[in-house]
């Protein structure tokens, strides 16, 4: 009879066996990705129904998620791996509807309500895009879960979004922030294209502050300390649009715009709504339609939401 070969060492076979990381944002391991014991929450909506110009953003959440395996948990800025304390919880992708537009900001609504009033109650639920449209639902969740604390909105985008419709629905990617200022008073950073009908409808709001391209890449930054006083001590909604950043740093968005943020302007913006607010419970990085091959726009995506995540959790 032919003799089985001995059985391998178990020392060989720790050598020899690898095992990539879990299929996770950042790849966390269990004890940092378990839902009972990590703070924050991860949800990507895959969703794009009203995509106007470029496609391709139902593909941004996946491309997210995959770039972050490749993130570094070390942050110099915080001198330690934030994530490992503090932890995140990825959701599985909720599932599109295209019934209509209209349809899906409701299930986005109550899903979204659903983890926020959940147990656990995560102390933020960050969610991936998917086109802009998705921050309607999300918002009005955060209204209804937050209902006994004052909510505003911080929206980063280089289009205003503030059409009453467009292309036929009210829940268009191009209506994003107006379906938002009909809930809570809104801060929008980086604006570079807008209609007529936009300017003429924020003209004489109170209840929207809008810092144009140019003013928003004044090395002096002087709206800082008009930022920091819009959200101090106030629930904020925290939205990014990828399109607000340089299209020199961030092309895989449908509708690149010339000018824009840089990294380290984003990140500064993100510092100050975070470190002022009395708490960011829910934020959103939408837009990205990642390029075939061109890995760096859904890297520094994946690092934005890590960064997000610390500024809000770390040292809490």
């Amino acid at each position: 009879m032919r003799q089985l070969p001995a059985p391998r060492s178990k020392e060989y076979m720790a050598e020899r066996v690898c095992y990539q990381n879990p299929w996770n944002f950042l790849g966390l391991p269990e004890e940092a990705a378990d839902a009972a014991r990590a703070r924050g929450r991860l949800l990507p909506i895959p969703y794009e129904g009203t995509t106007s110009y470029g496609a391709g953003t139902r593909e941004g959440p996946a491309a997210i998620v995959a770039a972050s395996r490749q993130v570094e948990l070390y942050d110099t800025e915080f001198g330690c791996e934030p994530a490992m304390e503090y932890g995140i919880h990825t959701l599985a992708a909720m599932d599109p509807l295209y019934r209509s537009p209209e349809a899906m900001i409701g299930a986005i609504e109550e899903a979204v309500a659903e983890i926020l009033l959940g147990e656990p109650r995560p102390e933020v639920l960050g969610i991936l895009g998917g086109e802009h449209s998705i921050s309607a639902g999300a918002v009005r969740a955060a209204a209804r879960a937050y209902k006994n604390a004052p909510l505003v909105a911080v929206h980063v985008d280089a289009h205003a979004d503030m059409r009453e419709e467009y292309e036929g629905s009210p829940y268009s990617h191009a209506c994003a922030a107006r379906r938002i200022v009909e809930i809570c008073p809104v801060f929008q950073i980086g604006i570079r294209n807008i209609s007529s009908g936009e300017a003429a409808f924020l003209k004489d709001r109170t209840d929207v502050r809008t810092v144009y391209s140019d003013e928003a890449n004044d090395p002096k930054a002087s709206y800082f300390e008009e930022l920091s006083d819009f959200v101090k001590g106030k629930n904020v909604f925290f939205t990014v649009d990828l399109d607000g950043l340089d299209p020199s740093i961030m092309p895989a968005v449908g509708t690149p715009e010339p000018g824009g943020l840089s990294w380290e302007r984003m990140l500064a913006i993100a510092r100050t709504v975070c470190a002022r607010a009395a708490a960011v419970p829910v934020f959103d990085v939408v837009e990205l339609a990642p390029v075939p091959g061109l890995r760096a726009p859904d890297f520094l995506a994946a690092k934005l939401v890590y960064k997000i995540f610390s500024y809000i959790l770390a040292g809490k």
